[in-house]
């Protein structure tokens, strides 16, 4: 780094120096610092720029100013370890998410036998959307209050808030079954669904996986033996009796998870700050009502299509562990960067390539598993061209997600709903007046367009921020 030598004396200007008014301002409550990336954080949110830092700091960067302000700022002891703080998760942990999500749709095919085809589309699409918009707003917010200090508050609202979407599905699969095909089967699965995704998102919260894989366990055998029979409906009541209890069994579990008892105290006596933290998560549930539309939008006709086309999403349902790990090895990776860059060009280029490296390695590991499946469906004689583009349809998605969960953690709420949103509205415009011409399933190539443009649009946004430090904080 270069000498700034605008001291108090220095050069007998007798100016006063600017980087120590900086630090100056700072006093009598300096924030706790721990390097200089925590300090080219600060800078950054007060504004200043490299042009600035050049112009009336004497240094080249952000970054060069940052470390001198560290070594002036007044040393304080390191913070005790914060016993609510969660514990970076395990790569081989993250992997099983996948695997975890995929759980009901093991179920499907005993259920369609029971409730039928039309009703098991209604509650599917009511379950899947209702659960993936609330758990993630219910998890958004009780992160927000471990995050403050407040571990009960937060269980508190895992409780609350799930008991609330559960009478929310009820009424609208009542509802739902009141006005179209199913009847009371129908209330049942779309509750018990959705119970198993909140539950399944309380275990996940509480880095209790394995609990969850041992729980799940029976129903991934009962619905393999199902497939394995050829769909034999002899054997449906099986597998819905073992899905049932696994619902129950995983209810039963994250209420204990969430009991007051098994939480470390609150901090202070301050109430928890609960509205705000709920107020909070808007964008993010804005963000998952779209990305929702959009997936169930373009799935749905390929619920009853040929087996290829209906098995099309497998390999990104189970590769989503996948994306979630690389977009948290992304996160630690970036941090590493801003600490050995030496100027803010440098550390700009290196993140964005770290980012593209990270999305292609995303995407192969989908497409390894996407491969295993076109394999699979050729040997049994089912493969189709349309089917192969539906993959590779898919596992364009899952790179636009990893690049979503960036640009959501960065907090860039705005771009991520415009483009989402903007996308989401085009596809359906085309689906509807273009997929006739494209048959037969024309939806498929309006859809693998549709996820290239939201990929392309969301790297093109991410682009312009990716380099802003305090994002790695």
């Amino acid at each position: 780094m270069r000498q700034v030598d605008n001291h108090p004396g220095s050069g007998g200007s007798g100016r006063a120096d600017p980087v120590g008014q900086l630090v100056a301002t700072l006093e009598p409550n300096p924030p706790l610092v721990v390097d200089e990336l925590h300090t080219a954080t600060l800078l950054e949110r007060q504004g200043v720029t490299d042009q600035e830092a050049r112009d009336r700091y004497g240094c080249e960067d952000v970054f060069e100013l940052a470390g001198e302000m560290f070594r002036r700022l007044p040393r304080r002891p390191d913070p005790p370890r914060d016993e609510t703080s969660a514990r970076p998760p395990q790569r081989f942990v993250l992997l099983t998410h996948g695997l975890l999500y995929s759980v009901p749709g093991v179920v499907y095919p005993a259920v369609l036998v029971e409730i039928g085809g039309p009703a098991l589309l209604r509650g599917m699409l009511l379950a899947t959307t209702l659960g993936w918009i609330w758990g993630m707003g219910t998890s958004v917010t009780a992160y927000r209050l471990l995050g403050q200090g407040y571990p009960q508050a937060a269980a508190r609202i895992w409780r609350r808030l799930s008991l609330l979407g559960l009478g929310i599905a009820a009424a609208d699969a009542m509802m739902l079954a009141a006005t179209g095909a199913g009847d009371a089967s129908l209330a049942v699965f779309v509750v018990l669904q959705m119970s198993f995704q909140l539950a399944s998102g309380v275990l996940v919260f509480y880095g209790m996986e394995w609990r969850l894989a041992v729980i799940v366990l029976p129903t991934f055998v009962a619905g393999g033996a199902y497939l394995a029979h050829r769909y034999d409906v002899g054997h449906a009541v099986p597998v819905l009796i073992t899905a049932v209890g696994t619902c129950v069994l995983a209810a039963g579990v994250a209420w204990w998870a969430t009991g007051p008892t098994r939480q470390p105290r609150d901090r202070g006596a301050q109430p928890a700050p609960v509205r705000p933290a709920l107020f909070s998560v808007l964008p993010c549930i804005a963000y998952a009502v779209l990305s929702a539309l959009f997936l169930l939008y373009n799935t749905v006709p390929f619920v009853t299509a040929p087996l290829d086309l209906a098995l099309a999403m497998a390999p990104l349902v189970v590769g989503m562990g996948t994306v979630e790990w690389r977009t948290h090895r992304f996160n630690i990776q970036a941090v590493e960067l801003v600490r050995r860059a030496r100027t803010t060009a440098e550390f700009h280029r290196s993140v964005w390539r770290l980012l593209l490296r990270e999305l292609a390695l995303c995407i192969l590991t989908l497409a390894s598993l996407g491969t295993l499946l076109l394999l699979a469906l050729s040997v049994a004689g089912l493969l189709t061209p349309r089917g192969m583009l539906l993959v590779t349809t898919y596992l364009v998605l899952g790179g636009a997600y990893f690049v979503g969960f960036i640009t959501v953690n960065h907090g860039h709420f705005s771009s991520i709903l415009g483009i989402t949103g903007a996308v989401l509205v085009l596809n359906i415009a085309a689906t509807n007046s273009m997929a006739q011409y494209f048959a037969p399933y024309g939806e498929v190539p309006i859809f693998l367009a549709s996820c290239v443009v939201l990929l392309a649009l969301l790297l093109m946004a991410l682009r312009l921020n990716i380099g802003d430090v305090h994002h790695y904080r």
